[in-house]
Parts: C-alpha cells; structure tokens; sequence
C-alpha cells in the first residue's frame, strides 16, 4: 500500500466516515455534475414542456443516487482492501 492509498484510507475512516458523509460527498459531486451539464438537461426536459421542473429535479436526485451508491461501494472496498 503506498503512501496515497494510506491516506485515502485514513481519511475515509476520519470524523467524516459512514453512509451520510459519502452520500453528502455525493451530493456535491452530483450538484457540480448537473451544474456542469445543465444546458443539457434543460435542452433534453424541454420535451415535456410542463413537467421540465420535475424531470432536471427527478435527474439530479437520480444522479445523486447514483453518486452516492457508487461511492459508498468504493469507500467500502478501500477499507475492506486495506485490512480494516
């Protein structure tokens, strides 16, 4: 284990650990991910004019989810991998 993996590790297992802080982490990486490709989102929600609102909220929560989930799995495979 070099010296990057030892403090990843350290770090997942700080103040900051456990499903609400990787679901938190998630959160900010889903609010620059849809920020980021927003002009997307909007284009492709204009074809539900009425419900375009609903759909860019129902995405982000979507990719919020997603976010966290895939997160959570690499968080518990680095612990798990690093023997703790």
């Amino acid at each position: 284990m070099d010296v990057s993996s030892k403090r990843l590790t350290g770090w997942l297992r700080g103040p900051a650990t456990g499903n609400s802080a990787v679901g938190v982490y998630g959160l900010v990486t889903a609010m620059v991910a849809v920020f980021l490709t927003f002009s997307i989102v909007a284009t492709v929600s204009v074809v539900v004019p009425l419900l375009s609102t609903t759909a860019i909220a129902l995405l982000s929560v979507g990719v919020w989810l997603v976010t966290w989930a895939v997160l959570d799995v690499v968080a518990s495979r680095t612990i798990r991998e690093s023997g703790g």
